[in-house]
């Protein structure tokens, strides 16, 4: 069985499957990033499952698409938590222009990183094979290294699970897969956490305000 993750309890809707609106992403242009990041996360699943079906000897450049789609959904996913409500738990929001210029997904992490500092969420911050920040910032670089600048391709797969070149143990298909999900699984549980979280704080300043306090929301 797949482990939740601590913070599942904050979120509003159980059931990732079954949404088709999440409420609490107000803003459209992110909710879009958000679509289209799952549409690929879709896609990705779908052709790993496919290529590990094939019966048939594929080469580690065979697992290069899988290998993109999944990179692509994870950086859409990571846009989608810095521009939507996750920002908001930063001293500076980020410049929304570059997040959506950047292709960096080591330099979306950090806001990521920043935003689970400071809402004091670093021993919820976990999933089945994600299990700390640290992890989260392993992976994320991996994935980075994959494509850092849109002429390098070091693919982390392989079909025989062995890198002659860096004599190191490199991840089957399905070992790779498994592990992407559970980032982006992590990345969307979180950003419906943060997206209640500010809520919570929005009310209460609200309620604050209503009682003479005159106090905005606060970033703890």
């Amino acid at each position: 069985m797949k482990k939740k993750p601590s913070i599942t309890p904050r979120r509003l809707i159980s059931n990732p499957g079954l949404r088709t609106t999440v409420p609490n992403r107000h803003n459209a242009p992110e909710q879009d990033l958000w679509l289209h990041a799952r549409s690929f996360h879709k896609a990705a699943k779908k052709l790993a499952g496919a290529l590990e079906c094939d019966s048939g000897p594929f080469t580690a450049t065979d697992v290069s698409p899988v290998i993109f789609i999944y990179r692509h959904a994870v950086e859409l996913h990571l846009k989608a938590l810095v521009l939507g409500e996750g920002g908001n738990f930063l001293a500076t929001k980020p410049d929304a222009l570059s997040i959506h210029k950047t292709h960096s997904v080591s330099w979306l992490a950090q806001f990521v990183c920043q935003i689970i500092t400071v809402v004091r969420w670093e021993e919820e911050f976990n999933w089945e094979g994600v299990e700390t920040l640290t992890d989260f910032k392993a992976i994320i670089e991996d994935l980075n290294a994959v494509d850092p600048g849109s002429y390098i391709f070091q693919l982390p797969v392989s079909a025989g699970a062995k890198d002659s070149i860096r004599g190191r143990v490199n991840l089957t298909v399905s070992d790779f897969a498994r592990r992407m999900d559970a980032l982006l699984e992590l990345l969307d549980s979180t950003a419906d956490a943060l997206a209640a979280e500010w809520d919570m704080r929005s009310e209460a300043a609200i309620e604050s305000d209503w009682n003479g306090g005159g106090c905005g929301p606060t970033i703890q």
